[in-house]
């Protein structure tokens, strides 16, 4: 995979966007082998290396190393995000992976996505408000659930989330009730709901 990626010129996105004065932001992405690591080893996680191919979609998809995975897996793969830093839409141009630009907002409904997936996923979830003092609770968790649901996830459709710790972890107590409730496996910071 790595050399596929460099076989795509994406040795011009890292001497265009490396940066080693910044190695906590999102120049740090310029490391394909640490990240296209990670992104194996979260795709087998899920199994997708022995699925049959479904659709994945990914929110705060980044620079894309996820899913470029899950297209070298023989998967249907779409982006979710942010239109920041251009150095992301740049790969999933190179990568020839579509991407739709959007910011989540609690109690704000999807865009439409061209159809609905059987897997959603989203690592290292931000669109929750994390690190502000105004993070998700159960009314905001319901309403996107209940959205990704009604026009997102496919009938028999997966959900997929790891959240970023925040003062007191990744949840509150009452939240990690409301996810089981929803019928989550609850493990840590991971969340996956299946139909």
């Amino acid at each position: 995979m790595v050399r596929e990626l460099e076989s795509k010129e994406f040795g011009r996105i890292r001497s265009r966007y490396a940066n080693p004065d910044d190695p906590a932001g999102w120049p740090k992405y310029v490391d394909a082998w640490q990240w296209l690591e990670l992104a194996i080893r979260q795709a087998r996680s899920l199994r997708l290396d022995r699925r049959k191919p479904i659709r994945v979609l990914d929110i705060g998809s980044g620079a894309g190393y996820f899913l470029f995975v899950c297209k070298q897996f023989g998967h249907q793969v779409m982006g979710l995000d942010l239109d920041w830093p251009p150095m992301y839409a740049e790969m999933f141009e190179m990568l020839e992976m579509p991407r739709r630009i959007w910011r989540i907002e609690p109690f704000q409904p999807l865009p439409d996505l061209g159809g609905r997936f059987d897997l959603v996923t989203g690592f290292a979830v931000c669109f929750n408000s994390h690190g502000s003092d105004d993070v998700w609770g159960i009314k905001e968790w319901e309403f996107f659930l209940d959205d990704l649901l009604k026009k997102v996830v496919s009938e028999m459709g997966e959900i997929y989330f790891e959240l970023n710790p925040e003062k007191w972890g990744c949840y509150t107590p009452e939240l990690g009730d409301f996810f089981r409730r929803r019928g989550a496996s609850v493990q840590g910071k991971k969340l996956w709901f299946k139909r």
